[in-house]
């Protein structure tokens, strides 16, 4: 009986070192230890790895956001609304009359495009805040602001409806 003590220590010796040659091998493969990170590099390379992508892919894509302004028998509503660089906003007509968004000052619309209603007017690319025409009830206008500051706006329809924008 002390013969298979001996021989099941002596497995059990070959078994627990197998285990831990074989582990401290996976974890040191030669040619690979150039490319991982000191402790002094990363407190936990396994926890940081995940949240470096995601932060390239957040920088990598800009998030927008498209808001919507009504424009009623009363103005507008919102009347002032805070949005990012790169957003859009739709100015709906649900008023019984026409509407015609417009950068402040009535009646040149200078503000945004530094140019004038005549100047700027038709707006075949869309880049000076200003709808350059009468829409009747039901319609829409979307208008994407690039430029950052506060941006007061009027319906050139009825210039006592007025609001503001301001682009962060």
């Amino acid at each position: 009986m002390g013969k298979k003590i001996v021989v099941v220590i002596i497995a059990l010796i070959v078994i627990v070192g197998g285990y831990l040659l074989v582990t401290n091998m996976s974890k040191s493969v030669p040619g690979q230890e150039d490319n991982v990170p000191t402790d002094s590099q990363t407190n936990n390379n396994q926890e940081e790895a995940p949240v470096v992508n995601v932060e390239v892919e957040s920088d990598a894509v800009k998030t927008t956001i498209t808001h919507a302004v009504a424009y009623t028998d009363t103005g507008f509503s919102p009347s002032t609304l805070t949005v990012k660089a790169g957003d859009t906003v739709i100015f709906k007509n649900q008023s019984s009359g026409n509407m015609w968004v417009g950068s402040a000052m009535h009646p040149t619309h200078m503000v945004y495009s530094g140019t004038n209603l005549q100047q700027h007017c038709p707006d075949a690319d869309n880049n000076d805040f200003d709808q350059c025409q009468n829409v009747a009830t039901g319609t829409s206008w979307a208008f994407t602001f690039t430029k950052v500051g506060s941006w007061g706006y009027h319906n050139h329809s009825n210039s006592t409806h007025f609001g503001k924008i301001t682009v962060e």
